[in-house]
């Protein structure tokens, strides 16, 4: 039999996950180690997990089984291991994974991501794009007396012109945000969308007992800007903040 992992936490908070039903309905159970579990489960030798919704949800629920009281490391969808190459990974990473347990300790994953929902912003849009029309035509015209290899130069001209300036909007966006959340998140983790629809999407390591605090803010900081969405998720295991992944 192989190992299923679900996620590392203390060793002395290993049985916080008794009862927590894993892939499948099957059995978890944590394997100790001198100062660190895995918390697992069997799959047959040679088993390739799907990544189908309910599979998903399993090993999240496993992870969130025990937030309330421990904060786990969640390993990476799809990690199954022997028992004795599980051995050897937490024997090299042992330190590594202690000071990240450490680092996460008491704290959630809280998640905003941030859309470009307003009417006006869709005006915009339609009005860059009838103005970008409107140079295509006249470029059609140059491609007309210039040729194929004009024609490339003058898309790609439009495209990259267009995606700096989401880019910048975007970055800008972000920067905002991060100032209107400072002093409340430990860490971030910030990936810029520069699209019509999505802009920003940000997990944010908080502390547990300011999760509430940090969903006031954020739909104080939305306030100051009427344009644009934003969804906030969470509390989650801290899975942008964890890099467990025994191979």
């Amino acid at each position: 039999m192989s190992l299923y992992v679900y996620c590392i936490c203390d060793e002395s908070e290993s049985e916080a996950f008794g009862g927590a039903g894993g892939l499948g309905g099957a059995s978890v159970r944590a394997l100790k180690f001198s100062r660190v579990a895995a918390v697992v489960g069997d799959v047959e030798d040679g088993e390739r997990v799907a990544a189908t919704g309910e599979n998903v949800s399993a090993h999240n629920r496993v992870c969130s089984h025990a937030l309330a009281s421990v904060t786990p490391l969640p390993a990476r969808f799809g990690t199954v291991v022997t028992e004795a190459r599980l051995a050897e990974y937490i024997a090299a990473s042992e330190a590594a994974l202690v000071s990240a347990l450490a680092r996460v300790r008491g704290c959630v994953e809280m998640g905003v991501k941030v859309r470009d929902g307003s009417v006006k912003a869709k005006g915009k849009r339609q009005k860059a794009k009838e103005e970008s029309d409107e140079a295509g035509d006249e470029a059609r015209v140059e491609v007309a007396r210039a040729g194929s290899g004009t024609a490339f130069l003058l898309a790609k001209r439009r495209e990259i012109l267009g995606d700096e300036s989401s880019k910048l909007r975007a970055e800008e966006l972000a920067a905002w945000l991060d100032r209107g959340l400072a002093g409340l998140v430990r860490e971030s983790a910030v990936r810029l969308r520069p699209s019509e629809s999505l802009a920003v999407r940000a997990a944010h390591l908080v502390e547990r007992a300011r999760a509430a605090e940090y969903k006031e803010r954020v739909r104080e900081l939305s306030g100051e800007r009427p344009g644009l969405q934003f969804l906030t998720s969470g509390p989650w295991p801290p899975y942008s903040f964890s890099e467990t992944e025994a191979r």
